[in-house]
């Protein structure tokens, strides 16, 4: 029976990615005028294990910000400083145009993984339906 969902495990996983991601990248542009702040981004899990990075959260930099516990915090990647960061006058390394570019290039890969999702739970139930 589990040999049934083996393919919906891994896309799970990359739907998780990528909304990590877009929170992350979300909170670099909510600090657009915030002076010195660093934008952050999220690294695709250079090995496929992800038990070990589920394991992992995303740091509080305040105790007032939420826990891993009120927020879920769990990210499937690793949470880095933006490699794309230009320093401002200020300190602040937030470019609209670059985050606006991430943002959109990531909804695009949740939506085709989203659609392949889809597509095979569609298959699961018309299996389960007996080809109905």
């Amino acid at each position: 029976m589990s040999g049934l969902f083996q393919g919906i495990q891994p896309l799970s996983q990359a739907l998780g990615f990528h909304m990590d991601r877009h929170n992350v990248l979300a909170t670099n542009v909510a600090h657009v005028e915030t002076p010195g702040f660093k934008p952050k981004d999220v690294a695709f899990p250079e090995s496929q294990d992800f038990g070990q990075l589920l394991s992992k959260t995303i740091t509080r930099t305040h105790e007032a910000h939420l826990s891993a516990g009120e927020g879920g915090g769990v990210t499937r990647g690793t949470v880095i400083d933006s490699p794309d960061a230009q320093g401002g006058l200020d300190g602040n390394g937030v470019s609209l145009d670059i985050e606006a570019t991430k943002i959109a290039e990531n909804r695009l890969r949740y939506e085709v993984i989203s659609a392949i999702t889809s597509a095979e739970f569609r298959q699961l139930s018309f299996a389960a339906g007996d080809g109905r």
